[in-house]
């Protein structure tokens, strides 16, 4: 059985190369089942979500070995329930966001121990349902986040029962549910996700649901789809790479600027894909 860390690898690692760095032990209080994890680079912290606890936890960039957590973000106070499927850090506006799959806090960004949210977005008018992926785009002062039915485009100071400002949503997308994760590239103003089904060429189309929406969870990890913050409605990706010898990699993202880089997690693999149209 695997045990839970946090592994850090050169960027050129390849095949089975050890980790440069490993987060592990008991007083990291990481556990098996956390599926998102944030790095700011700003400020030099990799924050993660332990779901058991119902926490939100911060180490130092450079953290290894069995090292505790600089701040534990939990409590009744923080409203938390289940938070395990995105943590974002607004470096601009120096706040935290996490998504729970009906609504999303809002934190200062060092907030530690039993603290109350200063915003939650809630309410059927949200059309956050089954929300796994949350971004946060500071140039135009906009959140992103992703549902059930799509993306979904707030202000970025959304409070309570608000409706979206615009979606991205239909058969048209590509999108077969909620995109575990999100990034996005501010400077581009572009969004960035996973689709979970790429048919390619000579294979049959799926058969298709209630309103078109493809019927199954498809292939996982199909592809890299982008899109405009200024796209609306039913509108397809601006790019899909796919990885026309495999699945793509799984349904995790991270995003290397430096070197133009998408790197991919999930599936007991690591792939990293050259993606420069984006950056």
């Amino acid at each position: 059985m695997a045990f839970p860390r946090i592994a850090a690898f050169a960027r050129l690692a390849k095949g089975g190369d050890e980790p440069e760095r490993i987060i592990a032990g008991q007083k990291t209080l990481l556990n098996r089942s956390m599926h998102d994890i944030e790095y700011d680079d700003v400020n030099d912290e990799i924050l993660i979500a332990n779901p058991y606890a119902q926490a939100i936890l911060t180490y130092r960039g450079g953290a290894d070995g069995e090292e505790a957590p600089i701040r534990v973000l939990q409590g009744p106070s923080t409203q938390m329930a289940h938070p395990d499927y995105s943590v974002h850090v607004d470096k601009v506006n120096n706040e935290l966001y996490v998504t729970e799959k009906e609504y999303i806090l809002v934190f200062p960004r060092t907030a530690n121990g039993d603290v109350a949210p200063i915003r939650v977005i809630r309410g059927p008018d949200t059309r956050l349902i089954n929300t796994r992926g949350m971004v946060i785009d500071p140039i135009r002062n906009l959140l992103i986040a992703s549902t059930r039915d799509g993306l979904m485009i707030f202000p970025r100071t959304a409070n309570g029962n608000v409706k979206p400002i615009r979606t991205i949503e239909g058969p048209k997308t590509g999108m077969n549910g909620p995109f575990h994760n999100l990034r996005i590239i501010p400077e581009k103003g572009l969004i960035i996700g996973i689709l979970r089904n790429v048919r390619r060429p000579g294979e049959p189309q799926q058969a298709e649901g209630e309103n078109g929406r493809r019927r199954g969870r498809g292939r996982p990890g199909g592809g890299i789809a982008v899109w405009s913050v200024t796209d609306e409605g039913d509108i397809p990706p601006i790019w899909v790479l796919s990885d026309p010898g495999a699945n793509i990699g799984g349904m995790r993202l991270a995003l290397n600027p430096n070197h133009k880089e998408v790197i991919v997690g999930g599936g007991l693999n690591v792939r990293t894909y050259s993606f420069p149209e984006i950056f």
